[in-house]
Order: structure tokens, then sequence, then C-alpha cells
């Protein structure tokens, strides 16, 4: 049997790369080879961290269902799911690893194809969605994994609900982190699904106030945004995957919520403290001088590579 374990990252936006990238090197550092899997935004994180992996068909759920209606859903994400799946299945065959560990639905689908066992990790309690379209598709999702994965992990900022019953909650889940030699005042993290990140920078500057922007015109890919989300006194972002990290790091978040989960994310860090859902520049432009330092999270990287490691153990 192999020695591999197979490591997969849903394919919207590159967050999704970045904390599955986290867990795949704590498994290699335990003596396991690993083989990685994704595509999107993600690869070119991956390969700038000296790894290749698999590019199977993309899925775009959200903009697909944001752009227009169900129809469109049905009409152009339905058939890319169904062959990502199917090239998953020709992946972890070719591959042949012992285990999966993923926070995608298709590549968790393709795994139980195979009768191979596999580790899910999200985020995506059904209670984020607002329409009942979304709700439905959560809940399907989320009680597919845990009916067949060894383990349903949910990584959390947040106490409390919303919650998805029978998953085991984790801390956040984020990057190792190395000092940054350079200080770094906002640091702007734009997702594939924001506000304008050049009106924000711009309104920022007036203020006096140094920006980062994160893929702007000096900004140069880097193996890890995690040292410089630590170094930032302030990091303005839109998703789950930079809040975890900031979290991690006990750096102040400043949340741009614009898609439904974003929302439902923003919603239920509203209460803790250093963590600020925001709808207008205007409100940041407040928010500036009154912002609150988080308690460092722990980082739940370590609890999703210790539930791997024990179902190897079992296995062997």
């Amino acid at each position: 049997m192999s020695e591999t374990v197979a490591v997969a990252h849903y394919c919207e936006g590159a967050g999704h790369a970045t904390r599955m990238l986290a867990v795949a090197e704590g498994i290699a550092a335990a003596g396991y080879e690993t083989t990685l899997a994704g595509g999107g935004p993600g690869k070119a994180f991956v390969e700038r961290n000296g790894y290749s992996e698999f590019e199977p068909p993309g899925v775009d759920f959200i903009r697909g269902y944001q752009r227009g209606n169900l129809l469109v859903v049905l009409k152009e994400c339905m058939p890319n799911i169904f062959g990502r799946v199917r090239e998953y299945v020709s992946w972890l065959r070719e591959e042949e690893p012992v285990l999966l560990v993923t926070d995608d639905l298709s590549a968790a689908i393709a795994a139980t194809i195979d009768s191979m066992p596999y580790y899910y990790v999200t985020h995506d309690p059904a209670a984020f969605y607002t329409t009942t379209v979304e709700r439905t598709a959560a809940w399907a999702r989320n009680r597919f994994a845990l009916q067949t994965a060894e383990s349903f992990l949910l990584p959390k900022v947040w106490s409390g609900v919303p919650t998805i019953p029978s998953a085991v909650e984790i801390p956040p889940i984020a990057p190792a982190s190395e000092e940054l030699d350079e200080s770094v005042d906002v640091l702007v993290v734009p997702s594939a699904f924001t506000i304008d990140q050049n009106r924000l920078t711009s309104v920022l500057e007036r203020k006096g106030r140094d920006v980062t922007l994160v893929g702007g015109e000096n900004w140069e890919i880097q193996e890890s945004l995690q040292p410089y989300i630590a170094a930032a006194n302030v990091v303005i972002c839109s998703g789950y995957s930079t809040v975890m990290e900031a979290a991690v790091a006990g750096t102040p978040c400043i949340l741009f919520p614009e898609t439904s989960e974003q929302r439902g994310v923003a919603e239920a860090i509203s209460s803790e403290r250093g963590f600020y859902p925001v709808d207008t520049v205007a409100e940041v432009e407040r928010l500036l001088d009154r912002i609150e330092v988080p308690k460092p999270h722990e980082n739940g990287t370590r609890n999703v590579v210790d539930a791997a490691l024990d179902g190897l153990s079992v296995l062997r």
C-alpha cells in the first residue's frame, strides 16, 4: 500500500490552496509523501511554493449563481462538477494514495466513489445563508461529508453558533508564519469577489495610511501572506481564509463581505474582538482610529494534520 497522502483544495479563490498546502506540509513533516490537486487561482500559489499539482476542470458556483439564477448554475456549473469529479477519480486511481484530505466536495465525492478514506475540512454552515437554494445546497454538501468522511473538521474563528452539528470544531487554519523584515500598516487583500480595492486604497492613503495592496502594481506573488498579515497593523479583506490567518496572527481585521458565504462569516464574527464587518469605505474610515487588537487564536492546522495521522495509524 502506498504511503502517499493526497491533499486537494477547492478552486474558487487562492485561500483554499493556502490552508490546504499548510496541511500538506504538516503531513509531509511527519514523513509521508504528499500529492496535491485543486487548480484555480490557488495553483500559482502552490507553484510559488515549489510544488506541482493536478488541475481538474474548474467550477464557479458563486459567480454563476450571483450572475444570474439557478438556471445558469445548472447549465454552466453542473457539467463542470461532473467533469471535476471524474478527473479526480482518475487522479486518485493513478496516484493510489492511502488517504485524502480535502476541502473540495468534488474530491470528497471522488474518494467516496473509489471507497477511499478521506478527511473533510470546511467552515460552511447552512445557517450562513438566507435563500432556500443556498441553504439547501449547504445542508446537502455538509450532510454528504458527514455521512462519508472519516471526520468532518470545522475551522472557526467565532464561538458558538452557527455550527455544523456532528462536525468537529477546530481553531482557524493558517500557514506557519516567519517574521517579516519590513513594517506593514494597512494590508488590503482582495478576493475574487470584492469591492473596488483601488478606491479603498486611495481613501486610506488620503488619511495618511501606508497601504500594501496584495496583487497591486508593486506586489510580487509570495510563498505565504501570513508574515505580512502578522506584521500588519490591520488587514482589510473579503475572504474567510484571510480572516483565519488574521485570527491566528492576532491582527485586527476589517471584513468587506460580498458573497452570501462572506456575509455569513461577517455576521458570525461580528461580536469577536478585533474583527469588524463593514459595508462601505466610510465605515472603514471611522473604524481606523478605534480598532482593538484580538487575542491570537491557536492554529488549527495541527488539528487537521493530527486527525489525518491518527487515521493513517489505523490504516497501517
